[in-house]
């Protein structure tokens, strides 16, 4: 009978030893998506704002059937698309935000500014984000995961590689806002 009970007793302990690891909570921040956008390339989704690149007249069209009447065109001069973007998009009706973007290099507080601006006003939501390869269009989706979603900085820089992201100045500047925006909002 007492080894029984020592059986049992030790069977009971080793149950509490083996339980199966918690569960982790859920992140804070909405889940980013990889989606698909008719032509676009790179392209992911968070909530009411899809980015990627490589826009074409036809996803235009898209985007004003899937309800989006704001884009933001975040494209260097060598990437402009092959066809009038602000004419396709006036004659559906979306308003086109251009930030006239030079290039990796100088990119400025404004541009940044001006691009959260977006981001963060949810009457331009459902917001279609886009540049030429996609790579802007995470660069700039990635400061905002940082500021606004409460993700840790470097996790939003790893996101935004895996949606498209050239490495380089495109980092640097993702760093350099977020430093300086942080620090004028504390």
């Amino acid at each position: 009978m007492r080894a029984l009970a020592a059986l049992l007793v030790l069977c009971a302990s080793s149950c509490e030893l083996f339980q199966p690891p918690a569960a982790t909570p859920p992140s804070p921040w909405a889940e980013l998506e990889a989606a698909q956008f008719g032509g676009l390339r790179n392209v992911s989704k968070c909530g009411a704002v899809w980015f990627g690149g490589g826009i074409t007249g036809p996803d235009v069209e898209l985007a004003y059937r899937r309800g989006v009447r704001n884009i933001l065109d975040l494209g260097f001069p060598d990437e402009e698309p092959d066809f009038d973007l602000g004419r396709a998009c006036f004659e559906h009706g979306i308003d086109l935000y251009d930030l006239g973007l030079l290039g990796a290099e100088a990119l400025t507080d404004r541009n940044a500014d001006e691009a959260l601006d977006l981001f963060r006003d949810e009457d331009h939501h459902p917001l279609l984000v886009v540049c030429g390869t996609g790579s802007n269009s995470a660069t700039f989706f990635a400061l905002w995961r940082a500021l606004d979603h409460q993700m840790p900085l470097e996790e939003a820089i790893e996101e935004a590689r895996r949606a498209g992201m050239r490495p380089g100045p495109l980092e640097a500047f993702i760093r350099a806002q977020h430093e300086r925006i942080s620090r004028a909002e504390s």
